[in-house]
């Protein structure tokens, strides 16, 4: 009986010392390069960025990042609400991907925007759209069908005119309360495009 016990209590013991080990190599949260508090977001200067360009941010940081650049951003972009189980939030130049229908699309949504901020009033040069029903078995769909055939289908309003403050704030509010994290963030940069979930 005692050898019994002794076998049990050792067989736990080795499950726990194993569990220890693989979450100190597998789940280890780096911290963020700015503070120190634990990261959960990769910040990368533009989309697919290779992982030694990419560094890690916790949330407060993260937003005090994208309040920066969303404020200095001059064009115009159409920004679709981050997304659960899409390790990606990056800005894609409407440039880059010309032949697919959602940068069309883009294209025509923005040059009808309306110029003041709904949500403040102040210059807007952003157009938010919420994401419900996007998902990463959907995904690829939206940039091949654009948002008439998929998010304007799936429940979503119409997207809305909003400053850089407030698109941030709106970005910054989906990520908390969907507890969402991201291996690479990049915020808009120099021209016209759109900031969406998306895979690798």
């Amino acid at each position: 009986m005692d050898t019994l016990l002794l076998v049990g209590v050792g067989g736990v013991i080795v499950v726990v010392l194993g569990v220890i080990a693989y979450l100190r190599r597998h789940g280890k949260i780096r911290p963020c390069v700015n503070c120190g508090a634990p990261s959960r977001f990769g910040f990368s200067n533009h989309a697919e960025s290779a992982m030694k360009d990419i560094v890690r941010l916790c949330l407060n940081c993260l937003k005090t990042k994208l309040a920066d650049d969303y404020a200095q951003f001059r064009a115009h972009a159409l920004v679709i609400e981050p997304a659960a189980n899409l390790p990606c939030y990056v800005f894609q130049l409407s440039s880059k991907w010309k032949d697919r229908k959602l940068v069309e699309e883009t294209g025509k949504l923005l040059s009808k925007m309306e110029t003041t901020c709904h949500h403040c009033g102040a210059k807007a040069n952003f157009l938010w759209l919420t994401s419900n029903g996007l998902t990463e078995n959907n995904a690829d769909n939206l940039s091949t069908a654009g948002v008439s055939e998929t998010l304007l289908r799936w429940g979503n309003g119409p997207p809305c005119s909003v400053c850089g403050r407030c698109c941030v704030d709106l970005i910054c509010k989906s990520i908390e309360s969907r507890s969402l994290t991201f291996l690479e963030v990049c915020s808009p940069r120099s021209e016209d495009g759109l900031v969406l979930p998306m895979g690798y």
